[in-house]
């Protein structure tokens, strides 16, 4: 399978979540009676728009993100939005001609008009004059339509698809321990095929609760039970010491299989939390590791890697990075690490939109907790500076990890 097929997948599941962050916005400001203007996705030019009501829908030139304006969320909405405007405000198709002709240029009679400006709404219906708790939720649903959409690709993998495991079936005996002592499991009679279903009579279920069982259990003997053919059987056997992160700890000495296991629908819904919460704490350490590994992008391989024939690649990657990894999983058919993939993805930019500076939605989260701690609304023409250095310093990392995309890119982990 080609791997152009699993970047445009990547493409479209961007473009969906982009849809889904604004839609969240769009959803709960009609939901308080909040006027909105426009729900476009993209920036720059105008590429086809159409007006329902008192909103205008469309897609513009760039398809860098979107914006869903709502009305009354600044209070200097007749100043110029760079992210709107796109041509001279007021221009018809008949002075756009004029002008054109002026010059010796051909413009077409078909040029689309310059939207209307919206009618201003009614106090009301402003973003600014809502409720705080409504303006909190409002700003906050792009973030919440990704952590949805994260739990609902959890949970259908967990219950659809099933992740790879490492069971207790034995795969292969292992003949010593680390220490270079004879392990035990072989001796004892296990082989290659078996299934551990109890240790001194408790049941496990997962490599690690065997692991786990094992654990304490050095230098004494153990009753396992095991099944072969169908057929329960029992050994004893006495776990040899190893020292593991300065504890001695009991080794069996057998690999566990890999099998693919499906959760039931209660069970895989309790998992889903779980999993969602790792995946959350995993990636607020990844949002404090951006810096250190853009860094180490920057710094490239290192020579012992490149000697040992990799890239050494390692660090953080820009989207381009992201969608040819998505391109390696589609063309070696490997459909759950793409899963996985767009369920890390939308965590991640879920919680990178909470982060409490502007232009990010956690920005004017914070501006709320400001106005409730101390009465007045923040100026947003003394904070625009800060959130416009922010903004650049944001372009120049997506640029700089893109061309580090391009020029050290990501090695494919499915060969």
């Amino acid at each position: 399978m080609s791997s152009l097929l699993g970047i445009l997948l990547f493409v479209f599941a961007l473009m969906l979540a982009i849809f889904f962050h604004e839609g969240g916005h769009f959803v709960t400001a009609k939901l308080f009676g909040m006027k909105v203007e426009r729900f476009f996705l993209g920036f720059g030019k105008t590429v086809w728009s159409f007006r329902r009501g008192e909103t205008e829908y469309g897609l513009k030139a760039l398809p860098l993100g979107g914006f869903c304006k709502i009305a009354g969320m600044s209070p200097y909405e007749s100043d110029g939005n760079f992210l709107e405007e796109d041509r001279r405000p007021g221009a018809t198709p008949r002075q756009a001609a004029a002008a054109g002709a002026s010059t010796g240029t051909v413009v077409a009679e078909t040029l689309a008009p310059e939207p209307t400006r919206p009618e201003p709404a009614l106090p009301e219906r402003q973003f600014r004059n809502k409720p705080a708790w409504q303006r909190a939720i409002v700003l906050s649903a792009g973030s919440v339509t990704h952590f949805l959409v994260a739990l609902l690709l959890i949970y259908f993998v967990l219950v659809a698809v099933g992740l790879d495991t490492v069971t207790t079936r034995i795969d292969e005996v292992v003949a010593t321990a680390p220490n270079g002592v004879e392990a035990p499991a072989k001796a004892a009679g296990l082989a290659a095929g078996d299934r551990i279903v109890a240790v001194d009579g408790r049941a496990v279920d997962g490599f690690e609760e065997l692991r786990a069982a094992f654990a304490d259990k050095a230098g004494r003997p153990v009753q396992v039970a095991y099944e072969r053919d169908g057929e329960r059987r029992t050994t004893t056997l006495t776990p040899v010491q190893y020292q593991q992160d300065g504890r001695t700890r009991g080794f069996l000495g057998v690999k566990g299989s890999v099998e693919k296991r499906r959760l039931g629908p209660v069970t895989g819904a309790q998992r889903t939390g779980s999993l969602f919460w790792e995946l959350v704490t995993g990636s607020v350490k990844g949002l404090a590791g951006i810096v250190p590994g853009f860094l180490e992008r920057l710094r490239g391989p290192e020579p012992e890697a490149q000697a040992a024939g990799g890239d050494g690649a390692g660090g953080v990657y820009g989207i381009v990075g992201i969608a040819k990894f998505a391109g390696y999983a589609i063309a070696a058919n490997q459909w759950l690490a793409f899963l996985l993939l767009l369920i890390q993805f939308n965590v991640f930019v879920g919680l990178f939109n909470l982060l409490p500076i502007p232009p990010m939605d956690g920005g004017y989260l914070g501006f709320l907790v400001w106005e409730k701690a101390t009465g007045r609304p923040v100026d947003l023409r003394k904070v625009a500076p800060v959130a416009a250095g922010i903004v650049i310093l944001l372009v120049m990392l997506t640029v700089s990890l893109v061309w580090l995309d391009i020029t050290n890119p990501i090695a494919n982990p499915f060969k």
